[in-house]
């Protein structure tokens, strides 16, 4: 979830990215950095322990993240963790992502479908979304196998469900709402 103060500091980075024309590698370095927080339940845990000093947690993360990020990223960190916002750093990751979209005009789309798509598939559906919307688009697939078949696809506040648990649904809606009687 994305706070205020997240959003705050996360703009905070944007900008001083771009200014220093660093945007697309501060976007791989918050990318990585979310992705390590999220992979190691330790690592999330530490973060957020008020029981653990500054100082072991500067270690830390110099430890985890110097030589894999870029100095302005490594600078980032070791000044939220100097401010005793480290606890914050998954959602400050999460509004960088949401801000640097925003600023690249691209916007996420989530497809869910039953198994997972071939690149043939994500590709057309990649390029039928980007025509569509009129802009970039990112997709982030889930799979959820009780969707029985087809696809659900949601761009920001619209949503289109193709999925066959869908249409059995509205057919099951129909039926039970059908006040038809034959006469025999």
């Amino acid at each position: 979830m994305v706070t205020a103060l997240n959003r705050r500091y996360a703009k905070s980075l944007l900008a001083l990215a771009v200014d220093m024309q660093k945007v697309d590698e501060v976007k791989k370095d918050m990318d990585l950095v979310s992705a390590t927080v999220n992979a190691s339940r330790d690592l999330a845990v530490l973060l957020k322990s008020p029981v653990v000093k500054e100082d072991k947690k500067t270690a830390i993360i110099k430890g985890v993240f110097e030589g894999k990020v870029g100095d302005l990223t490594l600078k980032f960190l070791l000044i939220l963790v100097s401010k005793g916002r480290e606890s914050q750093l998954e959602g400050m990751a999460e509004g960088f992502q949401n801000l640097y979209r925003a600023h690249n005009g691209i916007q996420q789309a989530s497809i869910t479908t039953a198994a997972s798509l071939g690149d043939a598939q994500r590709t057309d559906i990649s390029a039928k979304l980007k025509e569509v919307i009129g802009s970039n688009i990112e997709l982030k697939e889930i799979i959820d196998p009780s969707i029985i078949g087809g696809i659900k696809i949601r761009v920001g506040d619209r949503q289109y469900n193709g999925s066959l648990a869908y249409q059995l649904q509205q057919l099951k809606r129909q039926f039970e709402s059908n006040q038809y009687v034959a006469d025999f």
